[in-house]
């Protein structure tokens, strides 16, 4: 029997195991009485059969089951010996009350070791479940080092693209620029040069984004009311989300710590999964469609998570949405996990994503290095 069986037996049918015991001792016992003496043997057999129950509660409910199982044989066995063998078969009655006194030794002894088995059979959960949770930790730490790893390869792939792609965009840029004062404005070309113009300007944003990913400013840490922060963001999505027809819910802990971080860093880490939500939500789709924002403290960690009720992510691909350059967009380079990602792990955080059903949560986890806390 498990440790979580024995649970159960304790929380919800002790009593009734301790009844059926019980009964069966009884039961036992009227064999006795109602067998006539002569027939000793069945008197035998009906003895040996009480250290079933004796045995029972002393492996199930410990020492103490098995001495109140033995003790309480000994109460209503011993009428028995006492009425039918005591004066006609004295020999044979003290062998009975020796019985007796078994009883109470193998209840004794049978109790302790039960007691030894449950508490070594607790030992040993406890011992796995120690070592799940170190495994369970040991994989998530490798997770983040592989992540880690990969976007420092790519940061400085993405650092040379960066320097060798910006300077020829600027040259490009000036001379479309001279070739456009040399153009009549009337000129139909002037078309043809702001279309040019307009994806130069779109390279340039692209070549941003790798830049930013490529070279992350160092956070500068300052102590701020993490609601504050997301108080911030649903200011600046609801009127996006007003329009799709989708409810922005602040579930926000009051009197949360003040926690050290770059407050902008981890607004644009919010920003960017408030975005992501809304966009995995289209305007026509009829169902209440919801954004919860919600902010606790979890041990010495501040997290806030963002919960939306869009199309959610394929659970295949949800080791992979950290990834740089992966997008299921149409648009998108799929730089804004990754640098979201980098800017939780720069504040010795980390950044997890959870798909059920229905829901989609992407959870910020922040350490608390401030014990002050807001008044």
């Amino acid at each position: 029997m498990d440790t979580q069986t024995f649970n159960i037996i304790s929380s919800r049918n002790r009593l009734y195991v301790w009844i059926v015991i019980a009964l069966v001792i009884i039961l036992i016992t009227v064999l006795h009485f109602l067998t006539p003496t002569d027939q000793i043997v069945w008197h035998e057999i009906y003895q040996r059969i009480y250290y079933v129950p004796i045995i029972a509660a002393a492996l199930i409910f410990g020492l103490r089951g098995g001495l109140a199982a033995s003790l309480f044989t000994t109460i209503i066995y011993s009428p028995h010996i006492y009425l039918h063998w005591q004066h006609g078969h004295f020999d044979y009655s003290i062998n009975q009350y020796a019985e007796i006194v078994i009883f109470n030794l193998v209840g004794g002894i049978m109790g302790a070791l039960g007691d030894r088995l449950r508490k070594s059979r607790e030992r040993a959960e406890r011992n796995a479940e120690e070592k799940r949770k170190a495994y369970d930790e040991l994989q998530t730490t490798f997770q983040q080092l592989l992540q880690a790893e990969k976007l420092a390869s790519l940061g400085e792939l993405s650092a040379g693209i960066v320097h060798e792609v910006r300077n020829p965009l600027a040259s490009i840029k000036g001379a479309i620029e001279i070739l456009e004062d040399e153009l009549r404005v009337d000129s139909p070309r002037r078309e043809f040069v702001g279309l040019a113009k307009g994806e130069i300007d779109r390279l340039d944003r692209l070549v941003g984004e790798f830049l930013r990913f490529a070279r992350p400013t160092e956070p500068s840490k300052t102590p701020t009311d993490p609601n504050e922060i997301v108080d911030s963001i649903t200011g600046l999505i609801e009127n996006q989300a007003a329009s799709q027809s989708v409810a922005v819910v602040r579930d926000l802990q009051k009197n949360l710590p003040l926690v050290l971080v770059d407050a902008e860093q981890i607004k644009q880490v919010v920003l960017n999964l408030a975005i992501n939500a809304l966009q995995a939500m289209p305007q026509s789709n009829g169902a209440d469609q919801t954004i919860t924002f919600r902010t606790f403290q979890q041990d010495n960690n501040f997290v806030v998570e963002v919960t939306d009720s869009g199309s959610g992510i394929d659970p295949t691909n949800l080791s992979k949405i950290f990834d740089p350059f992966y997008t299921t967009k149409d648009k998108g380079v799929g730089l804004g996990l990754s640098i979201a990602h980098k800017i939780a792990t720069q504040h010795g955080g980390h950044l997890t994503a959870n798909r059920t059903t229905h829901l989609t949560t992407f959870t910020l986890t922040i350490p608390l290095d401030l014990p002050a806390t807001l008044t």
